[in-house]
């Protein structure tokens, strides 16, 4: 299910009715996303991109968030995936929405998860290396600026042991 946010016609939920609804809540309560859009882009972006996300976190929100058709990806969630990949230094236990993540936002050219794990030879440190290292993102993505200053070195994380 699909849902425009009444608040700004720029954020759209996805999932079930339920995943919605609370997503919704926790959205009603948190300050600025109302958003002034000035040409094709809100001028606060990349503000309410990193309250959703911190939202997305505190909360456990299961229902995707998209502002202005992006993504905005779960931080923790993410770090999490990552670390568990780099230590066991394969991607056989990748899961479909760190897959997503990587291939929709740094590495599009695979027709499926399998094909990218083969890709990489099923080699953590290749996929790092190729991918994640060089990986960048518009200025306005913040939340993916976030996760990729964690895995990259630039920032510490803390609360996701």
């Amino acid at each position: 299910m699909r849902k425009e946010y009444a608040k700004n016609k720029k954020i759209a939920l996805y999932g079930t009715t339920k995943a919605i609804a609370e997503a919704e809540a926790v959205l009603d309560r948190l300050d600025g996303m109302e958003g002034e859009v000035i040409g094709r882009r809100m001028q606060n972006e990349g503000e309410i991109r990193l309250k959703i996300q911190n939202a997305i976190d505190s909360h456990n929100l299961k229902a995707t968030i998209l502002v202005d058709g992006n993504t905005v990806y779960p931080y923790i969630k993410i770090i999490r995936e990552y670390e568990k990949l780099k230590k066991s230094g394969t991607l056989e236990k990748m899961s479909n929405e760190f897959y997503k993540f990587l291939h929709l936002n740094f590495d599009i050219a695979h027709y499926d998860k399998n094909g990218y794990i083969a890709t990489y030879n099923n080699n953590f440190a290749e996929l790092k290396r190729e991918i994640i290292d060089s990986a960048t993102t518009p200025g306005w993505h913040t939340d993916l600026q976030r996760i990729l200053d964690y895995i990259q070195g630039r920032a510490a994380v803390s609360n996701v042991a």
